[in-house]
């Protein structure tokens, strides 16, 4: 299963057991406690398996070597063509204060 589809099974999850917990088990006086409780675990599935759908858990891996400004080229384009990268003078790497 690629992590979209995963994903979005996750966050179809988070859906059905809100609904069920907000139709089911609000009703019932003695499973109040434990419907608000499910309700809390689904909206967080719903906004986990969201954000794995969409592909932004991805923006939360760690540094990499590249600069980021020109993507590790040492190039980008300017008005009158290619310019050397300004962040990275060239070398494409990222400084040391990008990491902080």
């Amino acid at each position: 299963m690629e992590r979209a589809r995963k994903g979005l099974f996750i966050a179809l999850f988070g859906v059905l057991l809100f609904v069920f917990s907000f139709l089911a088990l609000l009703n019932a006086p003695e499973l109040y406690l434990l419907s608000l409780v499910l309700m809390f675990v689904a909206a967080v599935l719903i906004g986990l398996g969201s954000a794995v759908a969409k592909g932004f858990d991805s923006s939360l891996d760690g540094p990499t070597d590249d600069c980021y400004y020109c993507k590790g080229t040492g190039r980008i384009s300017g008005p009158d063509g290619p310019e050397t990268c300004p962040r990275c003078g060239g070398t494409g790497l990222a400084r040391a204060d990008d990491y902080d």
